[in-house]
């Protein structure tokens, strides 16, 4: 990327300490990774933690920082891959990562079409007729077009968006070796503009126009021609490997950026812009501007003095969680489906009791999926 002259030299990860036990993992994007986990365990969950932990730090959530840690780690991976066993073998490789989160995806699908599909049929549980309405109405349309990722009911979209982020990414990174990053985040932010202005719905009205039979609404909440800028951004990140020199005025600046949006978002800040304009700025499944500046900010403060926080007792046990994120991810979602058939269908249809037993029950379960998923991957290379 010789025309944004950036060197080539440390990991962006420059506060993390080298990888434990000669292995290739960075403990503290393991700890981050399992920070965003549980973060989206609360919020998904159907307890009152959930409005306490929905974008408790600003105007972003943990998907945000799950799909851009998720572009930085694939543009590492492939950086390195290919330049130690060539292009092609990097991937396949990343072919059969796609190909693996695929399966994960597939099994959850077969969950929710399945078990949570006859509890909301025989049982009658008004939460999971909610979330599963459009395979309910019209099973054949989507038991054909789920697994082809153009059917994504409420909690599982974000899973399809990563695989076709990952497939598209040999072309980005292939575009940008042949052009350069300018012109590939400049076509990537042009994208994004566009998408602020309904892209997704315009191309939407023409394949309905020749029957496209999945609703707009059920095809995911994400807008992906939104949220590709953020991917993109990522595999530069990753791929170039930055070295990352912060100086006190943009530690400062981000400071303020990251306290004042912190106050917007917990105050009246809607009531100030109108709806109208606090759609266009804060917009979550469009990655609106003021998004994507709050997560600048906020990532460059966690880079610069995350480490120390992932060095620390409870940074090595969300580290086990970000270890096995595939699966932590995946068991989550399975305790969102369960503790929804629980529920009446209300806002929070438990106690308060309830809902610290079903917190508790959650996080213990998902640590029990990544202990045995740790050491069923220790067992194996040992």
């Amino acid at each position: 990327m010789e025309n944004l002259a950036i060197p080539e030299a440390t990991p962006v990860t420059t506060a993390a300490s080298p990888p434990a036990h000669g292995s290739r993992r960075i403990p503290q994007l393991d700890s981050l990774r399992g920070f965003l986990l549980v973060w989206m365990t609360l919020t998904h969950l159907p307890t009152r933690a959930s409005q306490y932990s929905n974008q408790m730090l600003g105007y972003f959530s943990a998907a945000e920082g799950f799909i851009l840690l998720a572009a930085v780690l694939t543009g590492q991976l492939q950086k390195r891959e290919a330049e130690e066993h060539g292009i092609s073998a990097a991937r396949g490789k990343l072919f059969k990562r796609a190909l693996r989160i695929y399966k994960y995806h597939l099994s959850l699908l077969a969950v929710a079409f399945g078990i949570c599909g006859m509890a909301a049929v025989y049982l009658n549980r008004v939460p999971l007729k909610n979330l599963l309405d459009f395979y309910l109405q019209k099973p054949h349309v989507a038991l054909v077009a789920a697994p082809l990722l153009l059917y994504n009911p409420p909690l599982l979209d974000i899973l399809p968006m990563y695989i076709v982020f990952m497939l598209a990414t040999p072309l980005v990174l292939a575009a940008a070796e042949r052009k350069g990053w300018t012109p590939v985040i400049a076509a990537s932010g042009v994208i994004w503009l566009l998408a602020q202005f309904n892209l997704r719905a315009g191309l939407y009205s023409v394949a309905a126009h020749f029957g496209f039979p999945v609703p707009l609404n059920e095809t995911g909440a994400f807008d992906i021609f939104g949220w590709q800028f953020l991917w993109t951004a990522g595999l530069l990140l990753g791929s170039k490997r930055l070295e990352l020199r912060w100086s006190k005025p943009i530690l400062i600046s981000s400071g303020l950026v990251a306290a004042i949006l912190f106050v917007c978002r917990h105050t009246a800040f809607d009531a100030i812009t109108g709806p109208a304009l606090f759609d266009v700025l804060v917009d979550k499944w469009r990655l609106a501007i003021l998004r994507l500046v709050d997560l600048t900010a906020i990532g460059l403060l966690v880079v610069k003095f995350g480490s120390p926080l992932a060095d620390t007792w409870l940074g090595n046990r969300l580290g086990q969680l970000g270890r096995a994120s595939l699966e932590v991810f995946s068991a989550h979602v399975c305790f969102c489906f369960i503790f929804l058939a629980l529920g009446n269908g209300t806002e929070f249809p438990f106690t308060v009791w309830q809902d610290v037993l079903l917190l508790l029950t959650t996080l213990s379960g998902l640590f029990a999926v990544a202990w045995l998923q740790n050491s069923h991957r220790q067992h194996i290379s040992g």
